[in-house]
Parts: C-alpha cells; sequence; structure tokens
C-alpha cells in the first residue's frame, strides 16, 4: 500500500504513482503479479507470430489518502493507457478514455475515503475496434499503462485540470520578431464557488533570474469555470533558435484569493517564429533552417512501448549525436518527456495523431462513421492542446498515408480535422504525410512526401525526376520528404550492390546506405523542398514485417532496435549534419570478408581532409563530396587486411578496421 504524506502549505502536489502497480492479464484478479509503470504485456511482440495479445488486463493499486486532504481536490492524470481505459475507484465506476497516445486526467475527489486505504482499478484494452484511431497500423498496439501515472492534489480553486488533458494555461505567441514579442496567456480555471480571482504572470530569464515581464488580471467564476487573458510583451527577446540556441523563458503564473496563492505553475517556454516559402524552403526567426529530420516511434527491444525516461535519453542522445534538427514523431503523439527534450535542446517537432493506414493492409484507415469521427476530433484537440506551450512544435499533423480507396472518402473529414487544428492553434502549421495524387494533398498548410523510390520500386535516380516534377508543376505546395529510407540489415552482406525485394529476407546494409547516398544528394539540390524525415532514425517492431533478417522487426532503422549499433548510414548523416564532433568512420566494416582483390573503400567524415592506410602503407589523402570520402582500385593482400583512416582532430574509435580476402564464390 502507498501511503501518501498530506500537501500542508502548498499550493498544488504533483505525486508520481508508478510503482508496484497489481498486475492481471485475466479476467481473475486472484492471479496477480507486481509491476512497476512503465509497463506493457506484450514484451514478446516482437516475434515470428501473426498476432500477439489484443485483450483486456488489469492495473490495481492501492493508495492510502490522508485525512487532511478532505479540503482539497484529487485528480489522477494518466499520460498514456493503450488503447482504452475504463477507470474504478473503490468498485465505483468513474470513466472511460479512448487514444492511447495522449493524456487524459480525472477528478476522483467523490470517490474517495480520507484518512484510510482507497482502491484504484484500471481496466485497459488494446482489442482492434472500429470506433477510434487508429484501426490499424504498421506499429505495435502493444497494450497496457506504459506512461507516467500522478495524483494531483490542488486547492478548490485552482488551474483546470479538465480541459482534455492540459493544465489549462496556452502560452499564445500571438506576435514575435527580433524587436519585441506578444504574448498573451489563456487561462482556464476551476472554482468550487462563483468569485473574483486574481491572476499572476511574471517572465523571467532564468540565466539570470531577472524579471523581464508582467501583468495581473482578474477572472470571474460562473457555474465553477472561468477564463480569461493576460498579454505580455518583451523588448528585444533572446529568440529559440533551434539547436544552435534553445534558450526560453521561465512564465509563471499564481492564482490568487486575496493574498493566499491557491496555485501556481511555471511553464519554460521559447520565443521564436518562422515561415515556409514554396521557393526558399524553411526560416527560423527569419533565417534559411533547412530541416534534417527523423521519423520515430516510441519502440525498442526488451520495452516496446513501455518506455522509462532514461531510454528517451538515450533515443534523443543518438538524435543530437547524428545532428538531426527535427524530429516527425511517427505516428502518433509520444511521451511528454520527449517534448520536453525536444524544447531543451531545439529540436523542432512534427506531432501527429494516430489517423493512418498500414501499407498492406485491406482497410484505408479511414471508417465514415460517427464515433470514429469524433475520437479524431478528441485525439487531436488533446495533443493539441496538451502540447500547446511546447515550443518545439512546428507543426500539427492530421493524418499520414490514408488511402482515398473505396467508398468512404476520407477527404471530407480531413477538412474538417485541418479546421479543428487551425481553429486551436492558428499559429502553427497544420501538415499530413501522403503516398498518393489528388485532393488529399491540398487540404493541410505542408504536405509531407512518402517517398521510396530505390526501395519498394525503381531506383533512387528516379527521385530527381519525381522532384523536377513536383516543383516544376505543384510550384504553390510547400513540401518536404515525410518519411524515405530503406532496410538494412546488420548481418547481410553482399558483395553484389543491388536494389533488394523488401519482402525477402535478404536487406544488405550496403544498400541501404548506397540508397540514403543517392536520395540525399539530390534532395540538397532542391531548397524548395524544405526538408526530409529519414525513415526511421531506430528499427522498431511490427508483427506484420516479413523481410528483413529478423520477421517483425522493421530494420529501416539507421540505428539497431536495441540501440546498440548504428549503421553506416547512420554516420553518412552524421558526417553532414554533425559539424561539432569532429570524426572519421570507415564504412562497411560489417562486410569483412570480399572475395575480390580490387576494392573501393568508402570513409565518411566531417573533416575537410582524410588520409587512408591500408596495412601500414598511405594511400593518400582526400577531399569528399557529402561528407563522402573514396578511395578505388585498392588492392588488397591475400589474408587480412588492416585499414585506418586519419583526420586532423577527428576521433579514432570508428576509424580502424579489419578486412579478410576470402575464396568465397559468389
Amino acid at each position: 500500500m502507498a501511503l501518501l504524506s498530506g500537501v500542508g502549505a502548498m499550493a498544488r502536489e504533483v505525486i508520481n504513482l508508478n510503482r508496484n502497480w497489481q498486475f492481471s492479464y485475466t479476467s481473475d484478479l486472484r492471479s496477480r503479479s507486481t509491476v512497476d509503470i512503465p509497463h506493457t504485456w506484450n514484451y514478446d511482440a516482437v516475434s515470428i507470430r501473426l498476432q500477439y495479445n489484443r485483450g483486456l488486463a488489469n492495473y490495481i493499486k492501492e493508495l492510502n489518502i490522508p485525512q487532511d486532504w478532505a479540503d482539497k481536490r484529487i485528480f489522477i492524470r494518466f499520460k498514456g493507457v493503450n488503447n482504452v481505459g475504463n477507470l474504478f475507484v473503490n468498485g465505483q465506476y468513474v470513466g472511460e478514455h479512448k487514444g492511447g497516445y495522449t493524456a487524459f486526467t480525472t477528478e476522483i475527489t467523490s470517490f474517495l475515503k480520507f484518512g484510510t486505504s482507497n482502491n484504484i482499478w484500471m481496466r485497459v484494452s488494446n482489442s482492434p475496434q472500429l470506433d477510434f484511431m487508429p484501426i490499424n497500423s504498421d506499429f505495435n498496439i502493444y497494450g497496457g499503462i506504459y506512461r507516467d501515472v500522478e495524483l494531483i492534489v490542488v486547492d478548490q480553486v485552482h488551474f483546470a485540470l479538465n480541459d482534455f488533458g492540459s493544465d489549462g494555461i496556452y502560452l499564445k505567441q500571438t506576435s514575435v520578431t527580433h524587436q519585441e514579442a506578444k504574448i498573451t496567456a489563456a487561462v482556464k480555471i476551476s472554482a468550487a464557488k462563483n468569485a473574483n480571482y486574481t491572476v499572476a504572470l511574471s517572465v523571467y530569464d532564468p540565466q539570470t533570474n531577472t524579471l523581464v515581464a508582467s501583468q495581473t488580471g482578474r477572472i470571474k467564476t460562473d457555474k465553477g469555470s472561468g477564463a480569461g487573458e493576460l498579454p505580455v510583451s518583451i523588448a528585444s527577446p533572446r529568440l529559440w533558435h533551434g539547436i544552435y540556441d534553445p534558450f526560453r523563458y521561465d512564465f509563471h503564473l499564481e492564482l490568487k484569493d486575496g493574498e493566499q496563492v491557491l496555485d501556481s505553475l511555471t511553464i519554460p517556454m521559447g520565443l521564436r517564429y518562422w515561415s515556409i516559402d514554396p521557393e526558399t524552403g524553411f526560416r527560423l526567426n527569419g533565417r534559411v533552417y533547412p530541416i534534417h529530420g527523423v521519423t520515430r516511434f516510441e519502440d525498442r527491444s526488451n520495452a516496446g512501448n513501455a518506455y522509462h525516461h532514461r531510454m528517451h535519453d538515450e533515443d534523443f542522445a543518438l538524435i543530437r549525436e547524428m545532428g538531426a534538427n527535427a524530429v516527425r514523431m511517427t505516428n502518433y503523439p509520444h511521451d511528454p518527456y520527449f517534448y520536453d527534450l525536444c524544447d531543451q535542446y531545439g529540436v523542432l517537432v512534427w506531432s501527429e495523431i494516430p489517423f493512418t493506414a498500414p501499407e498492406y493492409g485491406a482497410d484505408n484507415g479511414y471508417i465514415s462513421k460517427p464515433s470514429f469521427h469524433e475520437s479524431g476530433r478528441q485525439q487531436l484537440t488533446e495533443m493539441i492542446l496538451q502540447r500547446y506551450n511546447n515550443t518545439s512544435v512546428l507543426a500539427w499533423g492530421i493524418f499520414s498515408n490514408i488511402q482515398t480507396r473505396g467508398s468512404d472518402d476520407p477527404v471530407p473529414y480531413i477538412k474538417e480535422l485541418n479546421q479543428v487544428a487551425k481553429t486551436l492553434d492558428p499559429t502553427r502549421f497544420t501538415i499530413a504525410s501522403s503516398n498518393q495524387d489528388g485532393p488529399i494533398n491540398f487540404v493541410t498548410d505542408v504536405i509531407g512526401w512518402s517517398q521510396y523510390l530505390g526501395w519498394r520500386e525503381g531506383s533512387v535516380s528516379d527521385v530527381n525526376l519525381w522532384l523536377g516534377q513536383l516543383t516544376r508543376n505543384w510550384k504553390e505546395l510547400r513540401s518536404c520528404i515525410g518519411e524515405y529510407g530503406a532496410g538494412g540489415s546488420l548481418i547481410h552482406q553482399s558483395d553484389t550492390l543491388r536494389r533488394p525485394d523488401p519482402r525477402e529476407r535478404m536487406h544488405p546494409e550496403r544498400w541501404q546506405t548506397h540508397f540514403h547516398e543517392q536520395f540525399y544528394s539530390i534532395l540538397v539540390k532542391y531548397p524548395s523542398v524544405f526538408g526530409g524525415f529519414i525513415h526511421s532514425m531506430f528499427d522498431f517492431g511490427e508483427v506484420n514485417y516479413r523481410g528483413g533478417d529478423t520477421p517483425g522487426i522493421c530494420n529501416f532503422g539507421l540505428v539497431s532496435y536495441d540501440r546498440k549499433d548504428r549503421k553506416d548510414a547512420f554516420y553518412f548523416y552524421k558526417a553532414n549534419w554533425n559539424s561539432l564532433e569532429p570524426f572519421v568512420h570507415i564504412a562497411e566494416k560489417r562486410w569483412d570478408e570480399r572475395p575480390d582483390r580490387v576494392q573501393t573503400l568508402t570513409v565518411y567524415s566531417n573533416r575537410a581532409e582524410v588520409e587512408l592506410m591500408v596495412n601500414g602503407e598511405s594511400l593518400g589523402s582526400k577531399t569528399g563530396t557529402n561528407g563522402i570520402f573514396r578511395w578505388e582500385r585498392v588492392e588488397l593482400q591475400e589474408g587480412v587486411n588492416q585499414i585506418s583512416a586519419h583526420a586532423e582532430g577527428a576521433f579514432f574509435d570508428e576509424a580502424r578496421i579489419t578486412i579478410q580476402k576470402s575464396h568465397r564464390i559468389h
């Protein structure tokens, strides 16, 4: 049983409830095990089975609620329950939440017994349903309480916790320039009685603890709620400039009754402005800022989607090491902790709802059903209001690769969702990922193309033709490449460089590397296409995926599923995107047995000049193009060959490999 202490003089207390839940996957609640949150019951989902556990499970926790909380209001916040959660407190039904990727906050005050033990029971289902999105997916829907759970204890009067899982405060950047920033704090409060309350806003520079702006306003409550706005301006603001200067101000808000502070929150937020021009691309704070993005699924070996913060930290460190400045959180809102990391370190975010369709599925991801429509509106509203104050969020994603085949046309509904997003937040772009032609591409502010020429069909050089047609024939579209990539196995090497069949087991790493070299060299020639998102940063679980070396794992990642191995393509992008960490990397080290005596050797580096050594003999220095350095017609000796690369100021840990010239017949 968890013992909780009283709040005392604090206006608000947030208590983590992750430890010691009783879990049962069966209907027999006597069969329980003790688990900690984050948790999923599908750690074995990545296997050769075509299905994994899609059903109902139980999470139960006993809480001792102090008597001195009797004059408080108590809420419980689940940051992620996949996919449907039904909450019971002391055997009484409290409510249901549908949608596995946004938080929900529920008041439980009237269900509690103070001064004694209380039973919290969450029934979780990840069963397939047609009532809410996603209907089906190319990613695993694991099931479980897989993000943090919090108990929130507040005064009878507080910043509203019942507004779609948010904290009831929305910092609107109404006008930002280098000369002045105008921000309006839209505030919602909840109160047990009708009265006038004071809201004070103070903006601080956290590095100097200097007050840079302040405003005070009055909000009157009626029938338990009230709303108001507090405008402030900051002269000559220090702007949040992505990875180069992710500076944030602290916005501190206090809710008062006279001199008594009833509730308070501090929100770090950076000030910025941006634009996308069909010809010149993306600009951040008026400066050209090409987007070097990756897609990411919240999924990894031995965890599924049940991420601890240290796992998010590891993912983010690898993204930063490679030099990416943007992340598409594919295909659903990710953990709030990861958004905060992006804010803190200046990584732009494309955040989207799970309105998606599986590539080879029978359905198109859409069903014209009122409950499905409501689900999309709800999940979009929750995503926007919960992540409204995250500086890094550039665009709200409306759909991903939804098909227009079939009798149910999704375009009218997509238009409705787009309008919902623009009404809730006119300061950001709407965006979608599309893999087809037609009216579906002309709804959102920005379109991100899903493009796999050179992998699923054709050759990589066909991308040049496609981009040429796009920029000539649809000049008015503001476009990026929403996803591009190819499979690559760490254990599959081939002496012949050719495009494999994506459906077959053999996915040589060399082809993935070749694909990215060629695709990126074409993409950078089109500045009007304001960026690209590599699909994907990490291998991820997909039980229906049958290509590659391990069934159930999609090997499109530049880093392995367990995060232990960086593939060669990772270093190619690091050479182009990360200029701050000098390095050299000899490619194809896993292709360590080669039948031909004459070879081409490749090095990736972010240095201007690299020297190659073979068996102690220098082959001279070369300058590279797009971070690629190649020595052709290098003669290897029989047996073992020692290869090393050197560059001034570079790290050498990845710069020495061994190649065995073999007598294999291919």
